[in-house]
């Protein structure tokens, strides 16, 4: 098999060009969401995800230091902040 051919007008092509942008546009706002990227606090749970660790590990981070902020009882991260205090620790 060759392959497929498809003809499609100069309208039809603009149409599904636009049509591939908005839904590639959807798709990668929604991974960006999912992904806490749109964030600048994270939750703990969050937070653990966000660096690849375990939620065990993010606490015995917390008692080593890493700075976070409780509001009403919600323990948040700040991404940039956590970043740095775990630049500083670097060898």
């Amino acid at each position: 098999m060759d392959g497929l051919q498809v003809m499609l007008t100069d309208e039809q092509a603009a149409s599904l060009r636009i049509y591939i942008f908005e839904t590639a546009k959807e798709a990668i706002s929604e991974a960006k969401e999912v992904a806490g990227l749109d964030k600048v606090f994270l939750k703990k749970g969050e937070m653990a995800k966000w660096l690849g660790i375990s939620y065990a590990t993010l606490s015995k981070l917390e008692r080593e230091g890493l700075p976070s902020i409780k509001i009403d009882g919600l323990q948040l991260y700040s991404k940039e902040e956590v970043k740095a205090y775990l630049l500083a620790k670097q060898n």
